[in-house]
Formats: C-alpha cells, structure tokens, sequence
C-alpha cells in the first residue's frame, strides 16, 4: 500500500512503478527489469499488431469508436473530478488550464501548467491535510536523476537541431517522436488519461501526425487490452512514422520508440524519487502542490475530452454514416461507464460487433 501510494504521487504510469518498484525490492534492478517488461509487454505487442495491420484499422467494424472514445473521456473526466482535494483554487486550476488548453491548443501550456499547478497549490492552499507518519530517511541515489536530467536534454538538443535541418529530417524524425514521447511520460500526472490528452495535443492538434479518427481508434481499442494505458505510445508512434512515410520495418522502430520512452522516465524517477518518500509526506509544502498538480493533470485530461467531444459533435453529420447509432453508442457508452459494473474490454467488444453488424 505504501508503495502504490508513492507512486501516485509521481509522473507515469502508477501501476507500472508499482510493479517495477516490487520486483526491485525482491530482486534487484535486475528483476525489476524484467517485472516491467512482462507486464508491458503483452498490451504492447498487440497494440503494435493493430498498427502495423492497416486492412484491421480501416475495417467497417471501428466506425464507432470516435463516439465510444468521445464518451471514456468525458466520464473519465465526471468520475476523476471529484478526486480533487476540495478547495476553491484547486476547481480553478481545474477549469482554466482545461479550457484555456481548448482554445490556445499548444503542447507548451503543459508543462508551464503543471508547474504552475504546483506553485498556486503549495502559496496559496491552507487546508489541513491527513497527519503521515515518519520514518528513518534512505540514501537517495542522484544517478537515477542525472541519467532523467541527461536523457531529457540530449535527446531534446539533438531533436532540435537536426529539425532545424531539412536534410537531415529523416533522420530527425524518430528522434523526435523519442523527445516527445519522453517528455509525455515526465510529465503524465494522473496516470492515462493525462498521457491520452497530451498526445492527442502533440500528435492530432499541433503537428497533424495521426487523424482524430487514427487516435480515437487506437485509443479506443486500448480499453480492451492488458496491461498499462502507458502502451498507447506504441500504437500512437508507430502510426506517426507511417505518416511521415516510412516502411514497416521503421514503423515497428516506432513502435520501440513509444515503449522504451514512455516508460523510461517514470522507471528512473522511481528508484530516485523512493528514497525521499518519507520526506515528500511530511513537507507541507510538496504534499500542497502536488494536489495543484493533479487538479492540472485533471485540466489537461478536460482539454482532451473537450477537443475529441467537439470534433465528435461538429462533424457528426459529416463525416459519420449513421449519426444516430452514434450518438446512441455515446450514450450507451456513457451509461455502462456509470454502473461500474461492466467492463471496459466488453463495451469496446459491443461498440465493435455493432460497427461489423451495420454496414457503411
């Protein structure tokens, strides 16, 4: 419990450091290796299959997943909300970095909003929060931050320059999807559905490297799968490189590149950041800002669901065959959602037999 609880508190995917952190305290890095690898692997290998298999993604039986996606992140969005520590200026961070990350539609606002989260939170914030406990402190191990640190700007430097390049753009290109793949997963607070409104903003919104209906295709038939949200990077990155116009074989590169990124920074964070847990629950101050952190997560997850939600809507009549049954399928979705007694897999397999039933 300790350990989930830890790992809530950082960028990534939660589940994933969960795993990772177990498998070193029983065995070593070693075994912590392989624990994140066997649970990401499974999700990840199918997700690689369905964007490598393009008969699969263009096939009749997906038509409604743009609807069906509509509605996961606007009740992932009604069933988070209420986990915001109650407090006016938390709403409000809430609310403006969603709507603001709406209109301005730039991946900048991202981490200028999760740093500003966390500074409005920690100044201005002073409800009590729940006593923790403390413990004998452990040694904190620095190399784990300087290999992030490190990571993080040489891959950043070099995406940039060579960008700035146009003969060597080819050659950029994977490069830069790692960058921006690494810098998703740094800064993912909120677990998923933080790492689906960032990369929607990336790669739909700013630089048009997947269509909304490629991204909502994706997205949607995660929510059949094993393992981590995280794996979306796979299937998102592998789709990228086929739209710059790479072969297969640079589209399974793709499919690397959003594995080992995405996951990389949370897994170096974690042997740095456990060590100094017991601090960071006693320090009045982080425990604040984390809380305007999460409700700037939530923002994001609200920009997210309000662009998939007006794309959806606006070209309903369109760009979709039966705009009725879509509308039916969000509503549906919506509501086997709210039971909570349905699983996400069986609503993607419903959402898909209808699309195979009914023809274009």
């Amino acid at each position: 419990m300790e350990v989930n609880a830890f790992c809530s508190l950082l960028p990534g995917p939660s589940t994933t450091q969960t795993i990772t952190i177990l498998g070193w305290k029983m065995g070593g890095p070693g075994m912590a290796l392989l624990s994140l690898l066997l649970w990401a692997l499974p999700g990840a290998t199918i997700m690689s299959i369905i964007a490598l298999s393009p008969k699969f993604l263009q096939a009749n039986h997906l038509q409604f997943m743009q609807p069906m996606v509509a509605a996961f992140l606007a009740y992932a969005v009604i069933s988070m909300a209420p986990w915001i520590r109650k407090s006016t200026l938390n709403y409000a961070i809430f609310l403006v970095l969603g709507i603001l990350g709406f209109i301005i539609n730039s991946p900048v606002l991202f981490p200028l909003g999760i740093i500003l989260g966390g500074f409005l939170s920690a100044k201005f914030n002073n409800y009590e929060l729940p006593k923790q406990s403390n413990r004998p402190p452990i040694q904190i191990k620095w190399k784990n931050l300087v290999a992030f640190a490190i990571v993080f700007l040489v891959v950043g430097a070099v995406g940039l320059i060579l960008s700035q390049n146009s003969e060597y753009l080819n050659v950029a290109q994977p490069i830069i999807l790692f960058e921006n793949t690494y810098r998703i997963g740094s800064l993912s607070f909120g677990g998923g559905n933080t790492l689906a409104a960032m990369s929607h903003d990336q790669y739909v919104v700013y630089h048009n490297r997947l269509t909304p209906q490629e991204f909502n295709n994706g997205l949607g038939l995660l929510q059949a799968l094993p393992g981590p949200n995280f794996n979306f990077m796979v299937y998102v990155n592998s789709m990228a490189m086929k739209s710059f116009g790479y072969n297969t074989a640079y589209q399974f590169i793709g499919c690397l590149i959003g594995l080992i990124a995405v996951f990389m920074p949370g897994t170096l964070m974690v042997f740095f950041a456990y060590p100094i847990y017991n601090t960071l629950q006693s320090h009045r101050a982080i425990r604040l800002a984390l809380d305007g952190i999460f409700a700037a997560a939530l923002g994001f997850i609200l920009t997210a669901a309000l662009s998939i939600n007006a794309y959806f809507w606006k070209n309903i009549e369109s760009h979709i065959q039966h705009p009725q049954i879509s509308i039916a399928v969000f509503a549906l979705t919506l509501a086997l959602l709210s039971t909570k007694k349905i699983p996400t897999p069986f609503i993607v397999l419903l959402v898909i037999l209808m699309g195979w039933l009914l023809p274009v």
